[in-house]
Parts: structure tokens; C-alpha cells; sequence
């Protein structure tokens, strides 16, 4: 399958990269119009690359979202990325982690070398402003400097999903967007799935958090079909009433914020189509604001044949805002099939809006065109895991708000990193990105 990398932009248009299958690092920033120290705009950034190295392709200034994280070329290192923040922290294979602010002029802000390069001698990495007054973050098995020369892997094609250029040929159908729908959900709603359709090609999912088709602000999802060559080959919206079969339901309700973040699934009833994860992080049905995460079981032409709710088995409170952040998750206990990460970054654990990570573990029920449903979880905060992981959030530090999968190491049986933007280490509200990686549930959680 042709695979592909996602960015939002700060006027909600989605920038779509195919990359061409190499298994090269690939990652997808960008920031909440926010700007660096240098007070520069923090940007929207695709970065992407060989096995000798990544560079970067601006979507535009002011773009959406918080944080990144992704293995280095070497595979033994991680690097993550804060944006609104202008920071940037990254580990050794000997587990050493450093971290830096993007300095003014941002030239040469920050160098992080002997990483362990994929082709051997080192990997580096830089970050500042790459020669366009935004903040830039370059990887790579040589960074000599902060300017755009050298050899670096370019895009296939670059196409842009947008209100703009919505009813073009290869584009989205007219009328999918309008004013305020807030299409990509801050960045966080926007995620490549598997083949829906069976043409081979990675298809996308992206949530539009304010929708108001059903209900006012209740929102929507869209399964839109990708061509090879990056256009679109056609659309499926999710939402209330609307692009469900089969007798499917979607209770949602005014500000539910339904497609607040999206995940792709793997194919769990068989069809050989895959599912799709997407949160309504301000869920009121069990108490205000508590939050909810979906389950759509997908058709071929991008309609949900069923649904499932996670919220009330995971004992969630008020203002919890469980589905924030979302990730699948590999398997972790040994069912072979997938898990979910689901923050809960409102969640008042130790004291008030500390968060936390739900590890959801999840069974199939009625084979071939069956659903999945909720089996048990794990919950991670500043006291539920205590003697398994060291996560240390304080009031109003938001653990949980967003959530990435990276490569798993060692014994571990996945690696996933969850930001805290409201933590307070080296300055206020300087945020943190937690690695945690996950054991069996026999073992507990390790960090």
C-alpha cells in the first residue's frame, strides 16, 4: 500500500504527503498559532526522509496542534517536539534525555549529536529557524547547519484538503466545510487509516470537531478515499444520522465535539476493512463533560455498519474530557489484537486536572461482521499504576492531552509518548512529554 503523512493548517486545510514506501522516518508537527521565543510563527511542518536523514516541508505559518514525537533513523532514539512551546527534547540509545529552547535567531538553537546515525557515524539534530522565519526541526544522519542545502528526500506531491480549493477536480466535494467546523480538530483530528476501499492506497480520517450537520457543534468524521497520486477519490462524512448502515446508531448531542481526534484501526470484524477510533472529548451523556471515545466499524464505501461507545466502563467523571488525546495501541496482552491509549487529561486524580491514560484492551464479539467491545483497562495517573510508573502531574498539568505511538525496544510491548503541556519543570507551564513504555498487564506498566 502507498502510505501517507497528514498537517493541519491554522485555516483548517489539510496538507496530504504520500511518501514512497521506503520505511524511512516519516513525522507530522505542527502548532497552535503559536510562536517560537524568537516570536516567529511557530509553523505546520511535515518531516520526513531516507535512512541518511529527514528535512522539513512548511504547510504554512500558524499551524495547529502541540507536540511530536518519533524515533530518530537509528531506531534506539527519540526525539519529541513542542512547538507552542519552541522546545525541543531528545534521548540517546544510553537513555541520557536533553532538551533546549529554540533560541532567538534560532540559527543554531540546538545540536544534539552522537545519536547513532542508520548508515553509520552520527545522527543529529538541530532545531531553530531554517532560513524562513519559522521554527524548523531538522533530523538527520548530518545536519552540518540550519540552512536548506544538501541532499534531502523531497515529496512525491504535496496536495491541499481545504474549503479553499474544496469542489476541484482530485479535491473534496463542494460544501464539506463551512465556517467554524474547525476541519483537522486543532491538528489532532486528522490520521491516515488503512485501505477502505481496496485500491491499495492508505486512505485518510479527519474529524471536524464544531460540525453542526446534526446538531449544533455535536461534530463529524471523514473517511475520504486517496488516490495514488495524492487527490481524492471520494468522501464518506460520519456524524448523527448521517453515513451510517446496517442499523448503526450515533447518539451524539449539541457540543459533543464528536471528531475532536481520530485514529485508524486495524480491520477487527473480519471484512477486511478497517475501523476507525474517534473521540467526543465533551461527551455529556454520563456527566458533564466526561467525554467518550467511538468505535466506527467501517464498509468499504466509508459508512459505519455498527458503533461503539467506551465512556462508562471506564468509571470517568465530570470535566474528565476522556478522548483528547487517542492512539492506537499495539497488543499488548497477548490476544493478538490491538489496544487503545485514550487520555483523560481533565481527570482529577491526586488533585484538580492532573489527567490520565486509559490502556483500553479490547475483545472481538460475533466473528466475521461482529464489532469489539470493551474487556478491561489500565489507568495511568499521579496514584492509579503507583509502583509501575513514575508520571507526576500536579494540578492543572493536563497528562493525557495528547498521545503518539512510537517504536517499541527492548522487552517493551509498546512505546507511547503522552504530552503534559500545563507541567511546570524549568518554568511555568513549560510542558513535558512523557515516554511510557507498556508491558503485559501481568507485569504492570513500566516506564
Amino acid at each position: 500500500a502507498t502510505h501517507a503523512a497528514f498537517a493541519v493548517r491554522a485555516d483548517g486545510a489539510v496538507l496530504r504527503v504520500p511518501l514512497n514506501g521506503d520505511a524511512a522516518t516519516e513525522i507530522v508537527a505542527a502548532s497552535a498559532g503559536a510562536t517560537t521565543v524568537a516570536a516567529h510563527p511557530a509553523g505546520a511542518h511535515v518531516y520526513y526522509g531516507t535512512a541518511t536523514g529527514v528535512t522539513r516541508v512548511d504547510a504554512a505559518d500558524g499551524g495547529n496542534a502541540a507536540a511530536i514525537v518519533s524515533p530518530l533513523p537509528s531506531a534506539v532514539a527519540s526525539l519529541a517536539v513542542d512547538a507552542v512551546r519552541g522546545r525541543l527534547t531528545w534521548s540517546t540509545a544510553g537513555g541520557d534525555v536533553s532538551s533546549a529552547d529554540l533560541a532567538d535567531g534560532g540559527r543554531e538553537a540546538a545540536l544534539a549529536s552522537g545519536v547513532g546515525g542508520a548508515v553509520g557515524g552520527v545522527a543529529s539534530v538541530a532545531a531553530g529557524d531554517a532560513a524562513d522565519a519559522a521554527a524548523a526541526v531538522l533530523v538527520g544522519h548530518s545536519v552540518p547547519a540550519l540552512h536548506p542545502y544538501g541532499t534531502f528526500f523531497k515529496p512525491d506531491v504535496m496536495v491541499e484538503l481545504s474549503m479553499a480549493t474544496e469542489g476541484a477536480a482530485g479535491r473534496l466535494a463542494a460544501g464539506t466545510v463551512s465556517a467554524g467546523d474547525m476541519f483537522g480538530s486543532f491538528g489532532n483530528g486528522v490520521a491516515a487509516i488503512d485501505d477502505v476501499d481496496g485500491d491499495g492506497v492508505s486512505d485518510a480520517l479527519v474529524g471536524l470537531q464544531a460540525d453542526g450537520e446534526a446538531v449544533s457543534s455535536a461534530g463529524s468524521v471523514l473517511v475520504v478515499m486517496m488516490r495514488a497520486d495524492g487527490s481524492v477519490k471520494g468522501q464518506q462524512k460520519i456524524t448523527a444520522g448521517v453515513g451510517l448502515t446496517n442499523g448503526a446508531a450515533l447518539a451524539l448531542a449539541a457540543e459533543d465535539r464528536f471528531g475532536t481526534n481520530v485514529a485508524g484501526m486495524a480491520d477487527w470484524d473480519g471484512d477486511g476493512v478497517p475501523e476507525a477510533a474517534v473521540s467526543a472529548h465533551l461527551d455529556d451523556n454520563l456527566f458533564d463533560d466526561a467525554g467518550a471515545v467511538w468505535l466506527l466499524f467501517l464498509t468499504a464505501t466509508g459508512e459505519a455498519r455498527a458503533t461503539y461507545k467506551i465512556a462508562a466502563q471506564l468509571g470517568i467523571a465530570s470535566g474528565d474530557q476522556l478522548g483528547q488525546g487517542v492512539a492506537t495501541v499495539p497488543d499488548i496482552d497477548g490476544d493478538g489484537k490491538q489496544e487503545l491509549a485514550c487520555g483523560a487529561h481533565g481527570d482529577d486524580d491526586g488533585g484538580n486536572d492532573r489527567g490520565a491514560v486509559y490502556i483500553v484492551f479490547l475483545q472481538s464479539v460475533g466473528g466475521v461482521g461482529g464489532t469489539a467491545e470493551y474487556r478491561a483497562h489500565t489507568k495511568i495517573s499521579a496514584t492509579s499504576g503507583a509502583g509501575w510508573v513514575p508520571v507526576s502531574p500536579t494540578d492543572s498539568q493536563w497528562f493525557g492531552y495528547g498521545i503518539t505511538l512510537m517504536e517499541a525496544t527492548g522487552s517493551a510491548a509498546a512505546v507511547i509518548a503522552v504530552t503534559c503541556h500545563g507541567d511546570d519543570d524549568g518554568g511555568n507551564e513549560a510542558g513535558a512529554v512523557y515516554v511510557l513504555a507498556l508491558s503485559s498487564p501481568s507485569s504492570g506498566v513500566a516506564a
